[in-house]
């Protein structure tokens, strides 16, 4: 069991408060993640979306009341999902409260040759900073362009016997001159197809091409199967393209079931959130009593995400770590016997504090330390954000917030900082518990103003104490500096106070 050491210092009482007794404020503190937009070169007839996320990192309310474009005729534009009150009305004053946030999606759509420039203002109760101004950029360029084809539009699995599985390819072509993004792959009908090579995320050449694998595994409870899968990209012209998929003789001309997920795409991590499964169909329309088998079919290779619900119409998500997660839902009729095809939930877990640091290891049932302090403070002391400092005020240093602590597990642990100050901010972990005397491979990823910017790697002992390095700000940009130190034997237990 830890222990954490506490000095107590005693003052003698006085009638009356020293006149140099000084007053904190708590006031409301806007900021933004990422703090400007540069959409680079976009051809005309293409749109950009990117994401901001505006957070009051201060300590009181902080209330939004408008936000606009400086010039609204410069090709961008913008959205949100603006709070609900009681009524479902939406709020017209946005109140965020500590450390929360409003994700305010901006888009990108030039109209001619040109170079463009406008800034998003907030306008907030934020004493210093009554109107943020977050800059816009963007140029209209003639480009190449891309440009899928699919030779074919029915894939056809033939007879498969119960138990086995059939595997056919679809080959996603780029005829085009710029690379073919692929935005999602979306599938219908049957769940007894299955992707197994998605190419969601992948950036095909031009001139060159993406296999997709589909498997096909009958249950027995059909004489064959249908559905489809759909393909989309940022082919101007066509953005969808879609591919039939059969098996057997096709099944019966009936309504497969259909999975519909709803919850947070975009989160502030370490967060625990619900995806609902609720509005999803049955064929034949007695939706509640539907099965639900839900998966994480994607995450961070760092993270030890976990679900909970895995059965109900709602399930919980763990995000541990910053990255991108996938969660699955396949839901099944049970009068029909009849499967839906998977529907994928994606989750994009971004910082929104100015600084954030995680630690990941890769051995169960052992316990790492993460410790971070500001330049010329020491590890282990009262300015030490760690397991035994959860929150600590470094005043003009910045405010430092440490979440994470398991005895056992693959952690991670995370500190996030706001506020911070030109100054460096040193990185330390501690290998406090062992698994029987294994090494354990330490990770420690570095988030500066959302965008991820360095990772710190090392084999590490029980007990010894690794001096990872540290983040140098100037600023606001950072620079990371890995230490050159071996790390070395630490009998120490207990932080001081």
């Amino acid at each position: 069991m830890r222990h954490t050491v506490y000095t107590l210092l005693v003052f003698a009482s006085v009638g009356c408060s020293s006149p140099d007794t000084k007053i904190t404020r708590l006031t409301p503190d806007v900021t933004v993640a990422p703090e400007q937009i540069a959409f680079g070169e976009v051809v005309p007839s293409f749109t950009i979306d990117q994401t901001i996320q505006i957070v009051n990192s201060g300590r009181s309310a902080l209330e939004v009341s408008s936000l606009w474009l400086s010039d609204e005729n410069q090709g961008f534009s913008f959205t949100y999902d603006p709070p609900l009150d009681d009524d479902g009305v939406p709020m017209e004053l946005i109140t965020l409260q500590r450390a929360e946030s409003l994700a305010v999606t901006v888009s990108f759509a030039p109209e001619a040759l040109n170079e463009y420039g406008s800034v998003l203002m907030v306008d907030s109760n934020d004493e210093d900073t009554p109107t943020l101004e977050i800059p816009l950029s963007g140029t209209g360029v003639v480009g190449p362009e891309p440009d899928i084809s699919i030779d074919i539009e029915l894939l056809d699995f033939g007879e498969v016997a119960t138990g086995e599985m059939g595997t056919e390819y679809i080959l996603v072509n780029n005829i085009g001159d710029a690379p073919l993004t692929m935005v999602d792959v979306q599938q219908g009908g049957s769940g007894a197809f299955a992707v197994v090579t998605d190419p969601t995320g992948q950036n095909i050449a031009g001139g060159g091409s993406a296999t997709v694998l589909v498997t096909y595994s009958p249950d027995g409870g059909m004489s064959g199967h249908s559905g489809t899968l759909t393909f989309l990209t940022n082919d101007p012209d066509e953005p969808e393209v879609s591919v039939e998929l059969l098996g057997g003789d096709g099944g019966p001309d009936a309504t497969y079931p259909v999975a519909l997920v709803t919850g947070d795409t975009d989160v502030n991590p370490p967060t625990r959130i619900p995806l609902d499964g609720s509005g999803s169909m049955s064929g034949d329309g007695n939706d509640e009593d539907l099965i639900f088998a839900w998966s994480i079919a994607d995450k961070p290779f760092q993270s030890n995400a976990t679900l909970e619900g895995e059965n109900a119409s709602t399930a919980y998500v763990d995000i541990d770590i910053a990255g991108n997660y996938a969660v699955q839902l396949i839901v099944t009729d049970p009068a029909s016997g009849m499967a839906s095809a998977p529907t994928r939930h994606t989750i994009i877990a971004r910082p929104l504090e100015e600084l954030y640091i995680a630690l990941t290891w890769d051995k169960a049932d052992t316990d790492l330390d993460l410790h971070v302090v500001p330049n010329g403070g020491m590890f282990w002391s009262d300015e030490d954000v760690s397991f035994c400092n959860p929150e600590l005020d470094w005043d003009d240093d910045g405010l430092a917030v440490f979440s994470g602590e398991v005895s056992d597990g693959y952690g991670p642990e995370s500190v996030t900082i706001t506020g911070m100050a030109d100054t460096s901010y040193h990185i330390g972990v501690h290998y406090f518990e062992d698994n029987r005397g294994a090494t354990v491979t330490a990770t420690v990823t570095v988030y500066l103003n959302g965008e991820e910017h360095g990772t710190f790697t090392e084999d590490l002992n029980h007990n010894y104490f690794w001096k990872a390095g540290y983040i140098r700000i100037e600023d606001g940009d950072g620079s990371i500096v890995e230490s050159d130190e071996t790390p070395f034997f630490s009998s120490t237990r207990e932080c001081s106070e």
